[in-house]
């Protein structure tokens, strides 16, 4: 028998700190594990301590018994090794505590493991898996909280992990054991933040800004991966901290410190899906309503029909969609009629392009805002195009102006002036830093105040 991972001898561009231990040290660690096993079925362990002093116990009576005698540092990446292997996240826990990870992808047994490295890419890690056994045990140990579990009979599932990264795995028949994990920074991007890594310029956070608070609909579409939440969460800053939002999400990942806000979470086991809280919300008087990432036909209809309903000053939600006109098509094909996709002010199109240095041969990537459209109501699927090839157009964004003027009362002169302001203000304010800080120079700046408390 073996541990069911190990440390391969490949070179790896990214290193966890595990120990390589000899068959003789693995029999033994796997002996010291199943006592664990027995002795954790008689108690609950209330913590990774607890856990940890009772590996280190049980490595002791174990050595006692058989008459071995280990070193102190043996002891320590012994007992180490037998809590990867029996508690928590085993070698995982390593991986989903770097900040720096956006993505950990197993890809089969006894191949290596791929972390993904914000700024960097994808990088070979020196660990792998080779036991089928023990990769489902692993996924089982991070979904068990949730009530999830990998078996023949369920061979995927698909879970919010306690820190709010978002887990899929699955093993054969549908595939050669797969676990990846998306994983979301524990503080959230500011508007700043996007300024600074170049995915937005200042005036398209200024006009962004404006049609946030001129109560437009928005829709944040791309392809996977290209921070479309991300730049919904900031994107929020820009609503007044004193209106009441409510957060209708499958997986919660819409972080914001407004103070009057209400989530929601569907529960299918019950029958109570996004569509039902999506109509409920018409009964809770929102001023904002955030839909999550809408993907199958009954959230597109749930979203537009709250869009549509006027119930709240605005409807925002993710999408898959490559551009402004893709998005419409799609959300037509999933059955939405034409004349409702009115309701749908504003297609902010983000992608996750590629790039490459000639000079170092390199390749990279890099989060884009390719499209900004306003919806055109005299030809639903064609919008005005007010954003695209990296400038703004001169007769789209007029049509925005007009738009911003009709709901927000200021004048096209008045308009043009604070698009410019604000425009001045993001490139003044860059280098602030921390979601918390940045939304409070935001409230402060835009509506006279800052976030309570």
């Amino acid at each position: 028998m073996s541990l069911g991972w190990g440390l391969g001898r490949w070179v790896a561009e990214y290193k966890l700190n595990l120990p390589r231990l000899s068959p003789e040290e693995e029999a033994l660690a796997l002996g010291v594990a199943e006592r664990f096993r027995n002795e954790t079925q008689k108690r609950e362990l209330k913590g990774d301590d607890e856990a940890a002093a009772l590996c280190k116990k049980l490595l002791y009576d174990a050595c006692e018994e058989e008459g071995l005698e280990i070193d102190s540092e043996q002891e320590a990446y012994l007992s180490r090794a037998v809590f990867l292997q029996t508690f928590g996240s085993g070698f995982l826990g390593e991986l989903l505590a770097d900040e720096k990870l956006e993505e950990i992808a197993l890809i089969g047994l006894q191949r290596p493991v791929f972390v993904y490295v914000r700024g960097s890419g994808w990088k070979r890690t020196n660990v792998y898996i080779d036991s089928q056994d023990y990769f489902v045990s692993l996924c089982n140990r991070l979904g068990r909280g949730l009530g999830r579990r990998l078996t023949a009979q369920q061979p995927r599932i698909n879970a919010v992990l306690d820190d709010g990264s978002r887990m899929h795995a699955s093993m054969p028949p549908v595939s050669s054991c797969e676990l990846t994990i998306r994983k979301f920074s524990r503080e959230p991007l500011s508007p700043f933040d996007l300024l600074q890594s170049g995915t937005y310029d200042a005036k398209m956070l200024a006009f962004l800004s404006l049609s946030l608070q001129a109560d437009l609909s928005v829709v944040f579409a791309g392809n996977t991966a290209s921070g479309k939440t991300t730049t919904l969460n900031a994107a929020l800053s820009f609503i007044p901290d004193s209106e009441r939002l409510l957060l209708i999400e499958e997986t919660p990942e819409i972080s914001v410190p407004h103070s009057h806000q209400l989530r929601l979470m569907p529960f299918e086991e019950a029958g109570i899906g996004m569509v039902e809280l999506v109509r409920d919300s018409l009964r809770m008087r929102p001023d904002r309503v955030v839909v999550g990432e809408v993907r199958r036909p009954d959230e597109a209809h749930a979203f537009v029909e709250s869009a549509l309903s006027g119930q709240a000053k605005g409807c925002y939600a993710t999408f898959h969609a490559q551009s402004s006109r893709d998005a419409l098509l799609r959300l037509r094909m999933m059955g939405c009629l034409e004349a409702d996709l009115e309701g749908l002010d504003l297609v902010v199109i983000q992608r996750r392009v590629s790039t490459y240095d000639r000079k170092q041969r390199k390749v990279g990537e890099a989060r884009k805002v390719t499209e900004i459209s306003l919806s055109n109501r005299q030809d639903i699927l064609h919008p005005n195009i007010v954003f695209s090839d990296g400038k703004f157009s001169e007769k789209p964004m007029a049509l925005a102006l007009e738009r911003f003027c009709s709901n927000s009362g200021m004048t096209l002169r008045e308009s043009r002036e604070e698009l410019s302001a604000r425009e001045k203000f993001f490139l003044q304010n860059r280098a602030c830093r921390g979601f918390e800080r940045s939304f409070g120079t935001i409230q402060k700046y835009m509506f006279g105040g800052k976030k309570n408390g």
